[in-house]
């Protein structure tokens, strides 16, 4: 079975992370998606919105794909715990990839107990707008773990930080916007008018 585990802040879910999840749906037997605590950030809201809202995102697109489910128990702020969470949920002969955009490919090098963590799963970089893909990045990923691809994916040209900085509508689907709505979120973050 082929798993792909795409973890996000979700800060908050946007039509690119729905962009992103259609791909992986398209291309993996399983994708296991969560909101996660990215221990380089600050949050604009706390986890159990940022999850939430990934669950409605997630709900919305399940009429097309079932394979693609919530996975909040497998969270861990630490990507090596997450994969021993994914690898007790699923079994050990899981073939494994984690998806990462590639504003974090040069990180992840230096994530906790990194030389353990990638030499058991594979990497799927995200392309992102505004940040390059390196060849040697690349070499030295497939280095460290069993093989790296870059997902023949365009994203739409922006991020959650674009939308709690600017406040745009049109980068959200439906129900994300009543849930951050409903629930006051993002408002200290608006620009004022």
């Amino acid at each position: 079975m082929f798993v792909a585990i795409f973890g996000t802040s979700a800060d908050p879910p946007t039509i690119a992370h729905k962009t992103i999840l259609n791909y992986l749906g398209n291309n993996y037997d399983f994708v296991a998606v969560y909101a996660s605590e990215n221990p380089f950030k600050s949050h604009g809201s706390d986890l159990p919105h940022r999850s939430r809202m990934l669950e409605l995102l997630i709900e919305d697109m399940n009429s097309t794909y079932g394979n693609i489910i919530h996975c909040p128990e497998i969270s861990d702020r630490r990507t090596i715990y997450t994969v021993e969470k994914a690898k007790i949920k699923w079994g050990e002969n899981i073939d494994l990839t984690i998806v990462i955009g590639t504003d974090l490919a040069q990180q992840i090098f230096t994530w906790y107990e990194a030389q353990q963590l990638w030499q058991g799963v594979k990497v799927l970089l995200i392309p992102r707008e505004g940040y390059k893909i390196d060849n040697e990045v690349i070499t030295n990923i497939n280095h460290i773990s069993l093989g790296c691809a870059i997902a023949n994916c365009q994203t739409p040209p922006f991020s959650s930080t674009d939308y709690r900085t600017n406040h745009d509508q049109g980068v959200l689907t439906d129900k994300v916007k009543t849930y951050i709505e409903e629930n006051s979120l993002y408002l200290d973050e608006q620009k004022s008018t």
